[in-house]
């Protein structure tokens, strides 16, 4: 009877089991995650670095001589999504499908559950022509996918079809996550109207609330760079979710020019929220060139963007003080000891840049005083351009 009762209860167990598993939830969510890895190395010889994938945007750099016409990108998806796209009207399966991106190409891809999509602009996109001023004005932004941050982008004129550029990444994205960003303005990294020329970027270190109290991250300065932020470890691996650069270096770079104002928070606090009243805030305003594996770029992050051995060449602005109006500044790059600038290595995509914005220095590792402001404009990149002709 025992023995009876006992493969009963055994069965009651499985059964429970089985209809937990049948009556799990399909999955509801719809995103890329990433470029499928073995389509990756199979196209080494045409992407230049690694894709860049955000919330709405998956966009490859390809080298100038690539044919972008006949190219079958394929997607990791969340678990149980499919991606389509739309061909005279009718909805066809598009996960390693050939199509022509001259121009960009709209994916769609749907959740598991079938309740929820979303659409995906995918691009390949040739290097911007090398002139011996590159402007970084600001000028182009837009809210995010999900209506409720700014996210920066440049022009390439130069290429009619698809001129678009993702190069900025800011931490927007994580500070959604603390709740505090009821409106685009909460944000840390917003865009302004009221720049040297047209808009410009105000950078604000800003509290994460009673998220941000919890999980020690207690701030969250403003930042704007060039490269990509994985928002996926932004909670676990803080310093590794920015990865600060793109295989952008066309020629030697010579300054990094640019205005700004700043006003530094008044009281100045460590990671444990703990005043530090022999501590004050300053700003940060920096670019990088670093050496990468042309077939393997592995970008800088918030451990190593100043102190890497790959380094090869810095400009930065040391004390930039509290200027209230609009101060002009140019800082010239310089080699690193040991260092040199190696055209053969550039020719060959073996360089990265980033610059770097942000209105607290510490900020990176959660220290600084809310309420800290910079204002960036009119950024310029100053190159040496080798030409033909020359």
């Amino acid at each position: 009877m025992k023995k009876i009762l006992l493969l009963l209860q055994v069965l009651l167990v499985m059964s429970s089991f089985s209809s937990c598993i049948q009556d799990e939830p399909l999955n509801a969510e719809c995103d890329i995650i990433a470029v499928d890895s073995l389509w990756l190395e199979q196209q080494m010889d045409i992407i230049v670095g690694k894709p860049i994938v955000t919330n709405d945007l998956v966009s490859f750099n390809i080298k100038r001589d690539a044919d972008r016409t006949h190219l079958n990108p394929r997607f990791v998806l969340t678990d149980g999504a499919r991606i389509t796209m739309t061909l005279d009207g009718q909805e066809l399966e598009a996960n390693g499908v050939m199509r022509d991106f001259t121009s960009p190409q709209t994916y769609t891809v749907h959740s598991e559950d079938g309740k929820w999509h979303k659409d995906y602009k995918v691009s390949f996109n040739y290097p911007t022509t090398p002139t011996t001023t590159q402007l970084l004005g600001f000028e182009h932004f837009e809210l995010d996918a999900t209506g409720r941050y700014h996210q920066w982008y440049e022009i390439d004129p130069t290429d009619a079809t698809n001129p678009r550029r993702s190069y900025w990444a800011s931490g927007n994205s994580a500070y959604a996550i603390t709740g505090m960003g009821k409106k685009y303005d909460d944000y840390p990294t917003v865009s302004d109207p009221m720049g040297v020329k047209g808009n410009c970027v105000k950078l604000t270190t800003c509290r994460t609330g009673s998220f941000g109290d919890l999980v020690k991250m207690p701030i969250a300065a403003g930042n704007l760079f060039i490269g990509t932020f994985d928002t996926k470890i932004a909670m676990s691996q803080p310093l590794k979710a920015t990865g600060f650069g793109l295989q952008l270096v066309g020629g030697k770079p010579l300054k990094l020019t640019g205005y700004y104002k700043y006003k530094a928070g008044e009281v100045f606090t460590d990671k444990n929220k703990q005043v530090c009243p022999e501590r004050h805030d300053t700003a940060d305003i920096y670019a990088v060139v670093y050496e990468v594996d042309p077939s393997n770029f592995v970008p800088l992050n918030g451990d190593n963007v100043l102190s890497s051995d790959r380094i090869v060449m810095v400009a930065r602005i040391d004390n930039p003080g509290e200027p209230a109006e609009w101060t002009h500044f140019e800082e010239p790059f310089r080699l690193m000891p040991g260092k040199q600038f190696d055209k053969q290595r550039m020719s060959n995509d073996g360089y990265a840049i980033t610059v770097v914005c942000t209105s607290s220095r510490q900020g990176a590792y959660f220290e600084g005083a809310v309420g800290s402001t910079l204002y960036v404009d009119e950024l310029r990149i100053l190159w040496e351009i080798e030409t033909d002709g020359k």
